[in-house]
């Protein structure tokens, strides 16, 4: 079962929401509107909250579609978008090459908070805050355009901290790199950094609930919340570097050193039913090299073979609903191993043949890839 709802493509990137994302919506929208325009009507009020926290949502996305154009710009592909309880992420097939484009990527989303936050601060002040005669801090966080104002404030500063995974932690990274030259080390440094400060969230969370139950105070969700997200901050930062180390793992290593050479090719003259029969059913497969005498004739993937009715299977060849040779991804032997699955990740593709020549050498499996990148990962330590 997906754990996520798609929403649709903004300029060709997937939108998704967590099905988390509806829980912090809910408990937002309740908040807004109990908050908000208290001198109106429940609907009004209740209708306020939602459009404050589609707004919220809104500059969420909108900060993680900044740094997918500059990613975009950079030759980096973006796969999707996913918001959800704690704010968003976006899957990119590859990591920046460079560390300026690493920091250009990690400033722009702090950036277009900054300017989302001056935005609703000008509308209100040109609106509300102009004709008061005195303002407090307290006052306007009740109206819902300068409370979006503050709160993506606090989401750009909140992003800046020097700790992955948050943006400021990449730009902690790229600082690094550029010093050092090591990707791997100024990544394990922004790791460290992001762990500790995540042992502070979650050290003040604990704090902040055992002071207000020494107060007499019955509502620690702010303390509590405030460990959550130290938490979060602690697994995605050790996640974020273990990544990072299964890729440094296979870095030049080449496609031939990782690939296959027991693979299973089959011809374009068979049809279906024999193919399904005499290899789906007995191997388990879903994807098969088509080739004749080593020559690549193309791939077939199971989504090809469910795509024709079974009463054709019998009339059905193989060369017949294929990818042709000529559309086939493939890699050159000798390209990085860390290349090629940035590619399949790009393609999204579970099997990739080696060719040379248009003769298949080989063939990579993803699964066995990164099976084999966490084997090696481990053994170095």
């Amino acid at each position: 079962m997906k754990s996520s709802l798609r929403l649709g493509k903004i300029l060709g990137i997937t939108i998704q929401l967590h099905f988390s994302w509806f829980i912090i919506f809910a408990l937002l929208t309740y908040s807004f509107a109990d908050s908000f325009l208290e001198d109106h009507s429940l609907w009004v009020r209740v209708a306020a909250g939602l459009f404050t926290s589609l707004l919220l949502f809104g500059s969420v996305l909108a900060h993680e579609l900044a740094h997918s154009l500059v990613a975009i710009r950079n030759g980096i592909q973006v796969k999707s978008i996913t918001l959800f309880l704690l704010g968003g992420v976006a899957q990119i097939t590859r990591e920046a090459a460079r560390p300026k484009t690493e920091l250009l990527i990690a400033l722009a989303g702090p950036l277009c908070s900054l300017l989302l936050a001056g935005i609703f601060g000008l509308i209100w002040f040109l609106v509300w805050g102009s004709s008061q005669q005195e303002i407090t801090f307290d006052s306007t966080l009740d109206n819902p355009v300068f409370w979006l104002a503050w709160i993506n404030l606090i989401l750009a500063l909140f992003n800046l901290i020097p700790g992955l995974p948050l943006d400021g932690g990449r730009v902690l990274r790229a600082i690094v790199w550029q010093s050092t030259g090591n990707y791997r080390r100024a990544s394990r440094i922004a790791s460290l950094a992001g762990r500790g400060v995540a042992y502070l969230f979650i050290g003040a969370g604990i704090t902040m609930v055992v002071v207000n139950m020494f107060d007499g105070d019955q509502n620690p969700f702010g303390g509590i919340w405030l460990a959550f997200i130290g938490l979060f901050l602690h697994y995605t930062a050790t996640a974020s570097y273990r990544q990072v180390e299964l890729r440094e793992a296979v870095r030049g290593l080449t496609a031939r050193s990782v690939m296959d050479t027991h693979y299973v090719a089959v011809p374009p003259s068979l049809n279906l039913r024999a193919l399904v029969q005499s290899y789906v059913a007995l191997t388990g497969r879903r994807d098969f090299v088509v080739a004749e005498e080593r020559r690549l004739q193309g791939m077939l993937t199971f989504d090809s073979i469910e795509s024709v009715p079974q009463s054709r299977w019998d009339t059905t060849r193989v060369g017949d609903v294929m990818v042709p040779a000529d559309k086939v991804i493939s890699a050159d032997p000798e390209e990085e191993a860390l290349s090629v699955l940035e590619r399949m990740d790009e393609h999204s593709i579970n099997e990739m043949p080696v060719v040379k020549d248009r003769v298949v050498l080989g063939i990579i499996v993803r699964q066995k890839l990164l099976q084999f990148m966490r084997l090696r990962s481990g053994l170095r330590g």
